[in-house]
């Protein structure tokens, strides 16, 4: 859209026209601050040996804002303390993006969303993983982090770049 209005914009006053457009039409809307967003996440999931759930990021504010890249996860032991950071990886079995990283525009009551997946069992071993007691879930561009009752594994601990709308894949 952008580029079309600009194209007309260069055409227009290429042969002489004056056209007032709006600057506000053409402004990409600022980062998600630490207030703009309510973080959530879906039930679990689980199938061939992985277990997953999707991070939500809700507009709370009455303006759009953007994400980009990845939000930060970290599995949790009883005591709040750190048993792992997720890596990040564009996708796995339970979804992420095959379009690389995108700046996500959340319009004001929308969601943007990233897939969380790990391995149920250490698929090297065939043995067993430690699970978390919860999760600690930073939404991109922001240092505000949410605790969530949510049990991973840490092994294979994954998480994936922030997409438009609620399932955490654009695939």
């Amino acid at each position: 859209m952008k580029t079309v209005a600009l194209f007309v914009a260069t055409t227009l006053a290429a042969a002489g026209c004056v056209l007032a457009m709006p600057t506000a039409a053409l402004a990409t809307p600022p980062a998600c601050g630490n207030a703009s967003l309510v973080v959530s996440a879906s039930q679990d999931d689980s199938g061939m040996g992985h277990g997953s759930f999707v991070l939500r990021f809700r507009n709370k504010t009455t303006h759009a804002c953007t994400l980009f890249g990845y939000p930060g996860l970290d599995a949790l032991n009883a005591s709040g303390g750190v048993m792992k950071h997720a890596r990040r990886t564009l996708n796995g079995y339970a979804g992420g993006t095959t379009h690389g990283l995108q700046t996500i525009r959340v319009a004001p009551g929308r969601y943007a969303s990233a897939s969380v997946e790990w391995h149920n069992f250490n698929f090297s071993t065939g043995g067993s993983c430690r699970f978390s007691h919860s999760v600690a879930a930073t939404p991109p561009n922001t240092s505000h982090t949410v605790q969530l009752a949510r049990s991973v594994s840490v092994c294979g601990l994954l998480v994936h770049p922030t997409v438009s709308g609620r399932s955490g894949s654009d695939r």
